[in-house]
C-alpha cells in the first residue's frame, strides 16, 4: 500500500494539493494547525505551521513546513526566491524573529521540507552541510515521498480505520482503472464501509461520530483522488476518476445528511469542503482533455463503431460538460472578483459545449429517453449563462430529428436503458422500433416544456399538433419529486424511490396553455421541495445537478419550469 500511495503523492502538485493534504495529515498525528496555506498571502517561507508533541520524542514543538513539488536538485535547493534554501533562510531571518506568537517562544522549532518527490544525491552535502550550520537554530528534516507515504499509511490509513479489506479493494480498483467497462463496485464497497452506510444508503449497526467521521471522510476523499488521478496515467480513463469523485462526494454528503446534530454537521461540511475543491480541480484536468475533441468536427465518430455509440458518447459528454459548468457557474462566492473568475470558468466550458455541438450532427439525436436529463442539464447552463439562442437553435435540431424519428420508427430515442434493447428494438440498426420502445417519453415532454421557457411557441405548438395526429401512442410523462427527495437524491436514482409520474400529459394546442399549466405547477406542492434542498441551502447547489446526472435521476421540472418567469412579459 506504501508504494501506491508513493505513487500517488507523486502526481500532487505543491499548491492546492500536496499543501491540502498534509494538514489533514498532521490533525491525524495530533498536531493543531496553527497556519494553512492561502494563495496570494505573503508566508515567509512558511506554508504550513502546527503546534504539537514531537511524533518520536514526545517534546512540545512548533511545526513549520516549507512544501516543495518534485525532486529537490540543486537549481530547486539554491536558485531564486523560491528555492528551498531561501525559504528556511527567510524563517530564520524574518518568521521566527517576528512571527512567533507569544505562546511558541518556549517551544522547540522544527523545521520539515516536504515535497512530493525526492533530495537528489547532488545536493546530499550541501543539505547536510546547510543542516550542521544551522542545528543551533532549529531542527530541519525532509520528508520525501516515501517518508511522507509511510505517515500516511500509519495515521490516515490504519489497521483501525483501513482495515485490510478496504486495501484489497482499493488495490483491485487501481488496477482496473484503465477499464472503461468498470464500475467501480470495489471503490463503491470501500465508501460504503467506511462510511457505515448498507446498499440502501442507511446507518449500520454502530455509526462512527465525531472525529472517528471526520476520519472516514477523510479515507473516503484520499481513497477516491488516489483512484482519481491514477486514471490520469497513460493507460488510464479519466472519465472513470471523474465519476469516482463525484461518488465520493455524493455519499460523503449523504452521510454528513445522516448526522442528527446541526453543529456537527456544520462542522463535517468544513471537511467535505475539502472534497468540494477536489472534484473542481479533477473536473478541469477532465475538461481539460476533452476540450480539444469539442473543436474538431466529427471527432466522436473516430471513436465509435456505429451511430448507437455515438450517440451514447456524445450526450454523456453533453452531460458532464454541462454540468461542469453548472458547477462553475453555482459556485458559492463572497465577492465580486469570485464571482468573476467562476463566472468566466463557466463560460470557458460552455465554450467548448457549444463547440461540441456545433461540430458533432449526432448531438442532436439522442438514442436513449433519459438523455433529457442530459439535454436539461444543457438547455440550463446556457440558459444560465446568456446563452440562449444557442439553446434555440439545438433545441429546434433536437426536436426535428426525435419528431422525424418517431414519424417513420427509426432512430427512437427509445424507453428503455438496455442497450439490448436499443439495438433489437430501437430501429438504429436498420429496422423500426417496437411500439413499446416508443410507449413512454420524457423527452417529447421535455421539448414541450423548454419550448415555452424560450419563448418558442410555434415550435411548441407542432409538437402539441404532431403528438396527436402522428404518435398519439407516446404516453408524454414527467417525474415530480416530493419531500422525501433529499434522503435517496444523494446515494441513489431518487426516482425510483421519491415522487410521483405526471403522465399522460396532455398538451392543448396553444403555448399560451401550456405557459399557464406550468406556472400552476411552480405554484403548487411541487414547487416547494426544491427550497428544502441541503446542498443549496449549504451554498452547494451544484452538488444536486452532479447528483442528477451521476445516478441519472430527472431534473425536477419545477426547477427548470421556473425559469418561464424571466421569458415572459
Amino acid at each position: 500500500m506504501k508504494l501506491v500511495i508513493a505513487e500517488y503523492l507523486r502526481s500532487l502538485k505543491e499548491r492546492d494539493e500536496l499543501d491540502r493534504l498534509l494538514p489533514d495529515l498532521l490533525v491525524e498525528m495530533d498536531y493543531v494547525p496553527v497556519a494553512r496555506p492561502q494563495t496570494g498571502n505573503r508566508q515567509h517561507g512558511v506554508d504550513i505551521a502546527a503546534r504539537g508533541n514531537n511524533y518520536e520524542t514526545g517534546e512540545d514543538e512548533l511545526l513549520l513546513l516549507v512544501v516543495k513539488q518534485g525532486d529537490i536538485g540543486r537549481a530547486e535547493w539554491d536558485v531564486g526566491n523560491q528555492s528551498v534554501r531561501q525559504s528556511i533562510n527567510e524563517i530564520f531571518d524574518v518568521y521566527l524573529k517576528s512571527h512567533l506568537e507569544p505562546q511558541d517562544q518556549g517551544r522547540s522549532i522544527r523545521i520539515v521540507v516536504a515535497t512530493s518527490g525526492e533530495l537528489k544525491q547532488t545536493v546530499q552535502a550541501s543539505w547536510s552541510g546547510f543542516l550542521n550550520d544551522n542545528k543551533s537554530k532549529a531542527r530541519i528534516e525532509f520528508w520525501g515521498t516515501d517518508f511522507i507515504a509511510t505517515l500516511i499509511e500509519k495515521h490516515l490509513l490504519d489497521e483501525h480505520i483501513f482495515l485490510d479489506e478496504d486495501r484489497h479493494d482499493l488495490r483491485r480498483a487501481l488496477a482496473l482503472s484503465g477499464d472503461s467497462e468498470y464500475e467501480r463496485q470495489d471503490l463503491h464497497r470501500l465508501f460504503m464501509r467506511v462510511l457505515d452506510l448498507n446498499d440502501k444508503g442507511q446507518l449500520t449497526g454502530k455509526p462512527k461520530t465525531g472525529k472517528a467521521l471526520l476520519k472516514a471522510l477523510r479515507i473516503v476523499n484520499l481513497s477516491a483522488q488516489m483512484f482519481a488521478y491514477w486514471t490520469l496515467r497513460d493507460d488510464g480513463d479519466t472519465r472513470q476518476g471523474l465519476f469516482a469523485l463525484e461518488r465520493a462526494m455524493l455519499w460523503s454528503w449523504h452521510r454528513i445528511q445522516l448526522v442528527n446534530e446541526k453543529n456537527k454537521q456544520d462542522e463535517l461540511v468544513g471537511a467535505f469542503s475539502v472534497m468540494w475543491r477536489n472534484y473542481n480541480r479533477f473536473a478541469f484536468q477532465y475538461f481539460n482533455r476533452i476540450q480539444p475533441y469539442s473543436l474538431v468536427e466529427n471527432s466522436i465518430t473516430r471513436y465509435a463503431s456505429n451511430g448507437v455509440e455515438s450517440s451514447l458518447i456524445a450526450f454523456e459528454q453533453i452531460g458532464i460538460l454541462a454540468s461542469i459548468a453548472l458547477f462553475q457557474c453555482f459556485h458559492p462566492v463572497s465577492t465580486v472578483e469570485e464571482k468573476t473568475f467562476w463566472s468566466n470558468n463557466a463560460n470557458v466550458v460552455l465554450d467548448a459545449l457549444e463547440a461540441w455541438l456545433l461540430n458533432n450532427g449526432i448531438s442532436s439525436s439522442p438514442c436513449l429517453d433519459r438523455h433529457s436529463q442530459d439535454i436539461i442539464l444543457a438547455l440550463v447552463a446556457l440558459y444560465e449563462l446568456d446563452r440562449a439562442e444557442t439553446a434555440k437553435e439545438w433545441l429546434k435540431k433536437l426536436f426535428r430529428n426525435v419528431d422525424y424519428a418517431f414519424k417513420v420508427k427509426k432512430f427512437v430515442p427509445v424507453a428503455s436503458d438496455s442497450l439490448d434493447d436499443l439495438i433489437e428494438e430501437g430501429g438504429w440498426l436498420g429496422g423500426q422500433a417496437t411500439e413499446r420502445m416508443m410507449e413512454t417519453s420524457w423527452m417529447l415532454a421535455t421539448f414541450a416544456g423548454w419550448s415555452v421557457i424560450l419563448g418558442m411557441d410555434e415550435m411548441y405548438e407542432v409538437l402539441a399538433k404532431n403528438v396527436g395526429e402522428n404518435y398519439p401512442g407516446a404516453c408524454i410523462q414527467l417525474w415530480h419529486p416530493e419531500k422525501d427527495l433529499y434522503q435517496y437524491l444523494y446515494f441513489q436514482s431518487a426516482h425510483s424511490e421519491s415522487g410521483v409520474t405526471e403522465a399522460p400529459i396532455q398538451l392543448p394546442a396553444t403555448a399560451k396553455e401550456y405557459r399557464q399549466q406550468i406556472q400552476m405547477i411552480c405554484k403548487s406542492e411541487f414547487g416547494k421541495v426544491l427550497l428544502d434542498s441541503p446542498a443549496s441551502l449549504s451554498g452547494l447547489l451544484a452538488l444536486d445537478f452532479i447528483s442528477y446526472r451521476h445516478f441519472s435521476t430527472p431534473v425536477p421540472p419545477v426547477f427548470w419550469y421556473s425559469l418561464i418567469n424571466d421569458t415572459i412579459g
